[in-house]
């Protein structure tokens, strides 16, 4: 077995445990396909057949709204790209969904999907355990963006996914957590110094 395919089978199993069987239903059906930086995986307004797996790169997904960007979500290697309700429901998607870094992906097909549900519970079981998983995710991004003060959403960021600080532009991150990007470089001017005070303490 590849790399890329070894990759794609742990991100599998990191969501429900699947058998060699179930995985041979799935293996033959998978299409790779390469994204240069810049490149769009989804558009809006396009009907989406088709979630993605990314094998190696780094994804942004956001909405357009009054003419500005408003990020929503991120994806790194092991993750899986979507406009899920787009895909489910086979209408236009509202959402982009862009690379940031030259990508790899793995494509798997509405009707794949589904004829894999039907054949397996194993398989069925990790599509439920998916939307749950995506589900509970849109309700924290939520509770952070009602609930937090900006200054806490970036340390939860920091605390919670520490990766996005490392790759992803501020002004891409200062969207995500809801504020302009001279806000956010103000916290972290102040965070560092409060930071610097208690070393010297």
């Amino acid at each position: 077995m590849t790399a890329a395919y070894q990759k794609i089978l742990a991100g599998i199993n990191k969501v429900s445990g699947i058998t060699e069987e179930d995985w041979d239903l799935c293996q033959a059906s998978l299409r790779y396909k390469a994204l240069k930086k810049g490149e769009f995986f989804i558009e809006e307004g396009k009907i989406y057949k088709e979630i993605a797996f990314v094998i190696s790169g780094l994804f942004r997904a956001y909405y357009v709204i009054d003419g500005e960007e408003i990020n929503c979500s991120f994806f790194f290697e092991g993750q899986w790209p979507k406009a899920y309700h787009s895909f489910l429901t086979q209408t236009p998607s509202k959402m982009w969904i862009q690379a940031l870094e030259d990508s790899e992906i793995f494509l798997l097909s509405y009707e794949l999907l589904q004829s894999l549900f039907n054949a397996s519970k194993n398989w069925e079981r990790f599509g439920r355990l998916a939307a749950e998983t995506l589900y509970v995710s849109a309700q924290l991004r939520s509770e952070m963006l009602l609930l937090d003060k900006p200054a806490d959403r970036y340390l939860k960021l920091q605390q919670q996914q520490p990766e996005i600080l490392e790759r992803i532009p501020l002004y891409h991150i200062a969207s995500y957590i809801g504020i302009k990007q001279p806000s956010l470089s103000r916290i972290r001017k102040r965070l560092l110094k409060e930071k610097m005070a208690k070393v010297r303490l």
